[in-house]
């Protein structure tokens, strides 16, 4: 299952490269990030040291992944990171900004957040989890909507991840922060905290655990880890019926058989869906798996 297939799960272009100096990466406190005299935003130079100051102040992260040559990059520096608004709401993040392209601490960071095309903006919470991102620009009149949202993402993931340190075993956390995660493409965290949720979710309610348990088997899917994902998805099928849930349970079941070259379970699952749960919003992908299992 590929990561769009995940995501279907859980749902069921730059100018010119403009003239000016390379950022070096000599930020000059409250001024734009060139140094052009204009009030900007405060960016650290360093990303460990960002993620510090973050933990120790209780705010989240601003990341502005960035190269020399990307001119919406550049275009960023000169609009939205003066304009005032931005400025004044950037105060509630710590800033740093990471060259995708400088040494290798800054290339490994921005491997580690599957930076794949530039600008990329993402916010983390202060533990470096991926809050939301932006790929591309954005201007000023946008942008302080993007820190808004991000703000409040921030308040509910930082709520989770102080619950889970305080009390590990805490399943309605657990299953949050790793819902969100997953919402994130940060499957492997997500997998961690799907797992740990579901040995303590006993209480929880039954559509969270029926919902924890297809999560982290789609993840065990797509990582082809067949018989994990097959454990995981049957017992979630052996928990109270739910209908939606079972639906969706049993068609990521049989999209599992089916790559697991086991095509008789992978039918046998995807009829059920067609014939037991006809009327539920998954059906119609179980009809097309089907045909395209019959070819």
């Amino acid at each position: 299952m590929t990561v769009s297939s995940l995501a279907f799960v859980f749902a069921l272009a730059a100018p010119g490269v403009h003239a000016q100096l390379p950022f070096e990466g000599g930020l000059e406190t409250g001024k734009g990030s060139h140094g052009s005299g204009q009030p900007g935003i405060r960016w650290e130079r360093q990303f460990p040291e960002a993620l510090k100051k973050a933990r120790a102040a209780r705010k989240p992260i601003m990341v502005d992944f960035w190269a020399d040559w990307c001119g919406w990059c550049h275009r960023l520096d000169q609009t939205t990171y003066v304009d005032p608004t931005v400025v004044k709401l950037s105060e509630e993040f710590v800033s740093v900004k990471v060259d995708t392209e400088g040494d290798p601490k800054g290339q490994a960071v921005a491997v580690r957040y599957d930076v794949q095309s530039l600008p990329t903006i993402a916010f983390l919470s202060p533990h470096g989890r991926p809050l939301m991102r932006l790929n591309g620009f954005q201007g000023p009149g946008q942008f302080p909507k993007t820190l808004e949202a991000a703000r409040e993402v921030a308040q509910r993931v930082m709520t989770w991840e102080d619950a889970v340190e305080k009390d590990g075993n805490n399943p309605e956390a657990l299953a949050a922060l790793g819902t969100h995660l997953f919402e994130q493409d940060a499957y492997r965290e997500s997998r961690e905290m799907l797992a740990a949720a579901m040995k303590y979710d006993t209480r929880r309610p039954l559509e969270e655990r029926k919902r924890t348990r297809l999560l982290l088997g789609a993840i065990e899917k797509s990582d082809h880890r067949y018989a994990e994902a097959e454990t995981i998805l049957r017992a979630a099928l052996d928990l109270p019926p739910s209908p939606e849930h079972d639906a969706k349970v049993l068609y990521v079941l049989g999209k599992m058989y089916a790559s697991w070259g086991r095509p008789e379970q992978a039918r046998t699952a995807l009829q059920k869906v067609v014939k037991t749960y006809a009327q539920t919003s998954i059906a119609p992908k179980a009809k097309e798996s089907l045909v395209a299992l019959d070819k």
